[in-house]
């Protein structure tokens, strides 16, 4: 694997996978550096453009989906 970010969310380490802006959003794909099983899609905050946030609902996390997952 090359150069990956990590952030931490909840005390645990995720590499970013894949980003993609939409609407001002950025959203990420991530995955657990110590269990590649524990996977979650986050967007950055409006407040905070550096702060990543759950998504806000169902529909959300299929927009986000589409946007990382079509290539």
């Amino acid at each position: 694997m090359g150069d990956v970010e990590i952030i931490s969310i909840d005390n645990k380490d995720y590499y970013i996978l894949k980003e993609k802006m939409r609407n001002g959003k950025n959203y990420i794909y991530l995955s657990n550096v110590n269990d590649p099983k524990d996977v979650m899609i986050r967007k950055s905050s409006d407040e905070d453009k550096d702060l990543y946030v759950p998504l806000d609902d169902d529909k959300e996390f299929d927009i986000a989906s589409l946007l990382l997952f079509k290539d």
